[in-house]
């Protein structure tokens, strides 16, 4: 994977670089048997130089599970807030510790892939019915 390509599809996922480290150490425990020890500053200096050789396939893999765990919960969000009306609120979240707080079964995953997964379920019932949602961001708890 070349540097612009891992950086392009990190933003494409609407991660910044330490959501990225994060998701990837949660979701790829060990790389080549060794614990993932990664953080921003890996991910940065890899959107310059490259990731090494043994952390590709694990890049890829990472970025193809945060894309279906944001359509798998768009899903499930459309299903519960359908049928909507002009009352119904989705709820964002400002930062991890509040998502993981009223989330605990997603600690680790960044809040920005639920926050992603919330607007798309809010712009498919504003396609498939013309009522606007109102999107509701949780006060931090820190």
């Amino acid at each position: 994977m070349t540097p612009i390509e891992l950086e392009t599809r990190r933003r494409v996922t609407g991660l910044t670089s330490s959501e990225f480290a994060r998701l990837f150490v949660t979701i790829e425990r060990k790389i080549d048997g060794e614990s993932a020890q990664w953080d921003a500053s890996d991910v940065e200096s890899w959107e310059i130089v490259g990731p090494p050789v043994t952390a590709d396939q694990h890049i890829i893999d990472t970025l193809a599970a945060a894309n279906e765990f944001v359509a798998t919960l768009a899903q499930r969000l459309h299903r519960m807030i359908t049928p909507a009306d002009e009352d119904t609120v989705v709820t964002a979240f400002a930062d991890d510790i509040t998502f993981w707080a009223d989330q605990p079964d997603l600690g680790g995953i960044p809040h920005a892939l639920w926050n992603i997964a919330a607007l798309q379920a809010v712009e498919w019932v504003r396609q498939e019915t013309g009522v606007v949602c109102t999107i509701d961001t949780r006060p931090s708890i820190v």
